[in-house]
């Protein structure tokens, strides 16, 4: 009996720490989830204010990019996601392809859709350029064998340069094979932002009345 109120002495000195600091990271992070919600709640009753106008173009900007937690988002884009239901979400997709898209303005500056930066064609040409660089990036995997002996060959002869070469050419045609591919990854992203907010974003009645009636204002 003796043995067994040792052994949990001593795991209750090994546990207890650690559930005590199991439970006082979650009662942190509990309270740190509260606090930002009580945060984002006063940047959107501000971002909403009637004086807010009156402020200057940056504190606009630095008030949007601490609302959405996007440190590239200004606040005419901001301002323009807010009339639709799930902000949030949109400014999250939206930043991913942000330097793809071209802001469409009305006669005031005010941001009314985006369409693209590039044609399709700029597409076609950086998909074939990165088949073009991929095919001759991964020609020492096809050809290992002899890639090799080559190299061993241009070691015995002293000659360094030609390992250099041999090793730097397709390296940096598999990474400029990679930028394409990701050019082309971003096109295909930026079409189905457009396509998608297109057909499933909302504007929120709230926000078209209210705009109707500073309108008529």
């Amino acid at each position: 009996m003796e043995t067994f109120i040792k052994i949990g002495g001593v795991l209750a000195v090994l546990v207890v720490p650690i559930v005590l600091a199991f439970l006082n990271n979650k009662l942190a992070h509990l309270k740190h989830n509260q606090e930002s919600k009580v945060e984002a709640l006063k940047l959107a009753v501000e971002f909403e204010a009637q004086d807010l106008k009156m402020r200057s173009a940056l504190y606009k900007d630095r008030l949007a990019k601490s609302l959405f937690n996007n440190d590239s988002l200004t606040y005419n884009e901001a301002k323009f996601f807010s009339q639709y239901e799930n902000a949030d979400y949109w400014v999250v997709q939206y930043a991913e392809i942000r330097g793809m898209l071209t802001r469409e303005r009305d006669e005031t500056g005010v941001i009314t859709g985006f369409k693209r930066k590039s044609h399709w064609i700029n597409a076609l040409l950086f998909l074939l350029g990165y088949a073009f660089c991929a095919f001759i990036g991964l020609i020492p995997f096809v050809i290992m064998n002899k890639y090799i002996a080559w190299m061993v060959s241009s070691y015995e002869k002293g000659m360094p340069l030609t390992i250099l070469l041999l090793v730097t050419i397709p390296t940096i045609f598999l990474l400029l094979g990679f930028l394409c591919l990701r050019y082309v990854e971003k096109y295909a992203t930026c079409g189905i932002f457009l396509n998608g907010f297109k057909k499933d974003a909302f504007k929120l009645p709230e926000i078209e009345t209210n705009n109707e009636e500073d309108a008529a204002v």
